[in-house]
């Protein structure tokens, strides 16, 4: 076979992929309709393009529903994979779009979705790029032989999003909802255009037959190519190799200290010996144990044993298993389940019937051979200082910490005191945790001087997480509902008895006019799990004790660190829903807050009005179906140059908010394309895959923006 150059390679691909190209539809000879979202928003012709002005106060989405010219009904896009639009923002700071490709139901309700394909791009002022979206097709029904435990399903399969009816799109959405900024938003659009020759779909998808197995014996999609899909053993050994070469040329990027902080910045000698925070210039930094600032550019969810996928009751998914028994046992699992996902329930009382088998881990052993866990977890480290981390985010293998490893923040977990509040509804992935029980305290006490207890006397551990995405609810009520409808029993519940008895005298009467119940006494108070017939005569009181559980909650996570671990900062429980009195009570105790933030960017993002502190991002991330897992995660890219771009665009709109003081990327390792047991996701969001091979793009985008970091934040950004 003959042999290519990478540049003549590249070369092909780009000539290729432009004669694929096939212009939509011609803006300047009305091949489409274009109507505002809200009659605030204009929507204006000039040419071949489109303008796009969008007041800082109108509806919650603002933008333009395409639809096709009079007398077409749908958008023909069935001769490629990917609608590219260019896009131009105008305006002096980041910005961010969004397009959606829409299959309706048949009637008349222009909002009844059958199929949605979606993603974003963020720019940078004035800059002009393609926001593509990758589509699948969803042209086979699902039947009885679909493959389950996946949220989404491979290319060709309905189930699930990102994939469209491609010759019967009603509609293209394009708008911003633009949550954090008050300011007016100006962009341009043009040249509407399919890209990428489309394939046809694997013929294996015409029968059961022909589709079991689907997943080949490292743990990738069997139907389908991409560039970097591993088809033999020995390929690992040599990619390890050539990775070694290139490990050994790029040790870490310049001008960082031994913590990763800027050597060449300003020293602050009162933050010296620890880890701090400084507002440097109107911007927020951490300050590393030699006083120099340190942005905490992070990766999630480094470890050897994560996310296996389970194998009972989908047996003839998987095309070659190792045996379960010898040297190979240690590659399987019975781990029990959560409440949700394919598997609920599917274990009978004893979910750990369930099996499952850790790919990543069994290819890890393929590639690294005798002591490969070691060299596993070395390497990761090796890496992350190589591409231009400097931090490690949550979910650290603890075994990382005995060898050299990065500056991390980690989460106190702890289970076996962990009461939660029956009576609050779960609305997240766990009810909240009943502060008045004295086990709260103990339980993260004991965690720092036991499992934990190597994080307190380590110069690496900048500090600490509680929890994860807990469920404060929409109102300022919420947590105080949850422990009214508490058994008598709930600590929480008895607290409130009390502090109710307290404020009305022990006058039973007293509460009863104000709430308009008809409790016999406070006994009967505390043994009642209904809520008051007419709730907002309640909910002054209800607010009053919502404040006391959300004091009690952070007080206590900060009294404890300080006590256990002194001179560690306290970074919040990484909000993922935005409740602003919540949030600025947490500020009281904090020395940086937290949040999950799965955005395009994040430069007008911003803490309630009146708080300022540092914040870390624990998760955000971008993915694409174009390789392997099915699911692009929360933020789709078309291809691994978009999400290499976008992983660019966000740490940069990032670096451009002065309270943003860092981002960790979710995650490390792709997600298994048969899904995780826990609740079914199969993302593809990784630096690395199933077979442990580094994304390219990712790792070039990551350099990239690290090696200019602190230049940047100082740089750009409000008032500059």
């Amino acid at each position: 076979m003959m042999k290519f150059s990478s540049c003549a390679a590249a070369l092909l691909l780009a000539a290729g992929l432009a004669a694929a190209d096939r212009q939509l539809f011609s803006i300047a000879r009305g091949g489409a309709v274009f109507a505002p979202f809200n009659k605030t928003d204009k929507v204006k012709v000039a040419g071949d393009r489109l303008a796009l002005e969008l007041p800082p106060k109108g509806g919650r989405w603002r933008g333009t529903i395409v639809t096709p010219k009079k007398g077409e009904k749908y958008f023909d896009l069935s001769k490629g994979a990917i609608l590219a639009v260019d896009v131009r923002n105008n305006n002096k700071y980041p910005m961010q779009l969004r397009m959606e490709i829409v299959n309706l139901k048949e009637g008349k309700n222009s909002n009844a979705f059958a199929h949605i394909a979606y993603s974003s791009i963020a720019l940078l002022p004035g800059e002009k790029a393609p926001l593509r979206v990758r589509y699948g097709r969803a042209v086979k029904e699902s039947s009885a032989w679909a493959p389950e435990g996946m949220q989404r399903l491979p290319d060709g399969f309905v189930k699930g999003d990102h994939k469209i009816v491609p010759d019967r799109v009603a509609q293209l959405r394009i708008w911003t909802s633009n949550p954090d900024a008050d300011r007016p938003m100006r962009f341009e659009l043009s040249n509407f255009r399919v890209e990428e020759p489309v394939k046809p779909l694997p013929e294996a998808l015409r029968s059961k037959e022909a589709f079991y197995p689907f997943i080949d014996r490292f743990g990738q999609y069997k139907h389908a190519d991409w560039p970097g899909k591993v088809t033999d053993v020995a390929q690992l050994g040599e990619r390890k190799l050539a990775e070694d070469r290139e490990l050994a040329a790029n040790p870490a990027v310049p001008g960082r200290n031994r913590f990763g902080g800027w050597a060449d910045g300003p020293t602050f000698g009162e933050k010296k010996g620890g880890w701090g925070t400084v507002k440097y210039k109107g911007k927020w930094f951490l300050t590393d144990p030699e006083g120099k600032l340190f942005w905490s550019l992070g990766v999630n969810s480094i470890q050897l044993v994560e996310d296996p996928t389970g194998i009972s009751f989908r047996e003839n998914y998987f095309e070659e298993l190792p045996p379960n028994e010898g040297a190979k046992k240690q590659f399987y699992t019975r781990k029990a389940f959560p409440r949700f996902g394919f598997y609920k329930g599917k274990g009978g009382n004893r979910d750990t019937n369930i099996l499952q088998f850790y790919f990543m881990l069994h290819n890890v052993s393929l590639k690294y051979g005798d002591n490969y866990a070691r060299k596993y977890l070395d390497r990761s480290q090796e890496r992350l200082r190589s591409w231009g981390f400097n931090t490690n985010g949550n979910w650290l293998d603890p075994e990382i910490l005995n060898r050299p490893h990065l500056p991390y923040i980690t989460c106190i977990t702890f289970k076996k005191f962990y009461q939660v509040i029956e009576g609050c509804k779960q609305i997240g992935w766990q009810k909240f945790p009943d502060v008045f029980n004295p086990d709260f305290a103990a339980g993260i006490a004991e965690a720092l001087r036991g499992h934990h207890r190597n994080t307190v006397t380590d110069e690496n551990c900048i500090g600490y997480f509680v929890d994860n995405e807990l469920s404060w609810g929409k109102t300022d009520t919420f947590l105080a509902e949850g422990a009214l409808r508490s058994p008598a029993s709930q600590p929480a519940k008895i607290a409130m008895t009390e502090y109710y008895r307290n404020k009305y005298g022990n006058d039973i009467a007293a509460l009863n006019k104000v709430w308009g119940t008809g409790y016999a006494g406070f006994d009967a108070f505390l043994n009642s799990t209904a809520m008051p017939a007419e709730p907002e005569k309640a909910r002054a009181d209800l607010e009053e004790f919502n404040d006391v559980i959300v004091n009690r909650y952070f007080r206590t996570c900060k009294e404890v660190i300080s006590r256990e671990a002194p001179g560690k900062l306290y970074f919040g429980c990484r909000f993922n829903d935005r409740n602003e009195k919540v949030i600025a009570t947490s500020a009281k105790y904090l020395d940086g807050c937290s949040f999950n933030l799965y955005r395009p960017e994040i430069s007008a993002w911003r803490l309630p009005a009146g708080v300022d502190m540092p914040v870390i991002v624990g998760e955000w991330h971008y993915g694409t179906a174009a390789n392997g897992p099915a699911h692009p995660g929360l933020q789709p890219a078309a291809n691994q140059a978009e999400r290499a771009r976008g992983f660019d665009r966000y740490v940069r709109s990032a670096l451009w908010n002065p309270q943003i003081a860092g981002v960790h990327y979710f995650k490390y390792t792709d997600q298994m394309a048969t899904g995780r047991p826990a609740d079914d996701e199969n993302i593809q969001c990784g630096f690395v895959d199933v077979t442990d091979t580094p994304y390219r793009e990712m790792v070039d985008a990551a350099r990239k923006v690290s090696a200019d970091m602190y230049r940047y934040r100082l740089a750009e950004g409000p008032g500059k």
